[in-house]
């Protein structure tokens, strides 16, 4: 037996697998950190173990959080034996989005999505043109184009900025970060055009979903240190982290969902 041919096998062993999760989850586009908190949340002791000679499966359990690792490499497997279609993992697209919805006619007030999380921009973006929102996706922080399209923007209508990003150190003050550089940026004039809030994550909406929280990547010391007296009063782990994509799984609706029951109770 070849190693070629086992790594074979075993990529058609996993992308199976992939594909018949992908099935389970009933969504035709979904993120892969989506898919992941899916597979998670499963019971199903059916995750491949394979042997290291012929590929053959030796042994198979529950889906672990470690497993994630190695998610993004069965997923582009998958894709391309054929199991699962190209477009629907959706990932990160980097640089910087803007999508915008015409206003009513005569709108004095308009409200904006912003999140940092772009591998969700297609599956928020029916949601938003169903509402009429302008929907915002920027890396770590917005560029001067950005800052200067809202500028303009708050010039003929006030703007409502809801925020949306991951329960961790690193994103946990990304509403606050873009007020600061707002405030920063825009002339004095316009600034009470521009109003900014978190919809979420919170550490009540993760508890209240029971949203699984998992490893993290550390951030810069006083992120840390902040987030962790964050968290404290709810009793959650610093180390740990909730992401967006996990409303695909634990709300019932969807994040599209959650985007809008939070904004009717805004409204």
């Amino acid at each position: 037996m070849t190693q070629p041919f086992v790594d074979a096998e075993v990529n058609r062993t996993k992308s199976k697998w992939v594909a018949n999760v992908f099935k389970e989850f009933g969504k035709s586009k979904t993120t892969l950190r989506s898919l992941f908190y899916f597979a998670l949340s499963r019971a199903e002791p059916d995750y491949p173990i394979c042997g290291g000679f012929v590929g053959e499966i030796r042994v198979t359990r529950p889906y672990h959080e470690s497993d994630g690792l190695k998610l993004s490499k069965w997923v582009g497997k998958a894709r391309e034996i054929g199991y699962v279609p190209k477009d629907a993992i959706l990932e990160e697209v980097p640089g910087e989005h803007i999508f915008i919805n015409p206003s009513e006619k005569d709108a004095k007030q308009k409200i904006e999505l912003w999140i940092n999380k772009s591998a969700l921009n297609l599956l928020l973006l029916p949601i938003c043109k169903k509402l009429g929102l302008n929907l915002v996706s920027v890396q770590s922080r917005p560029t001067d184009i950005a800052l200067n399209a809202l500028l303009e923007r708050a010039k003929s209508e006030a703007i409502i900025i809801s925020c949306l990003s991951n329960l961790s150190s690193s994103d946990f003050l990304f509403a606050e970060d873009l007020t600061q550089i707002v405030l920063a940026s825009i002339k004095d004039q316009y600034q009470q055009n521009i109003q900014i809030r978190k919809m979420g994550l919170t550490p009540q909406q993760v508890i209240d979903l029971g949203i699984p929280m998992v490893q993290a990547e550390k951030a810069e010391k006083h992120r840390q240190d902040r987030y962790k007296k964050y968290l404290k009063p709810y009793g959650l782990d610093p180390k740990r982290m909730a992401e967006l994509d996990a409303l695909e799984v634990y709300y019932s609706k969807g994040i599209s969902g959650f985007v809008e029951d939070k904004l009717r109770e805004l409204v």
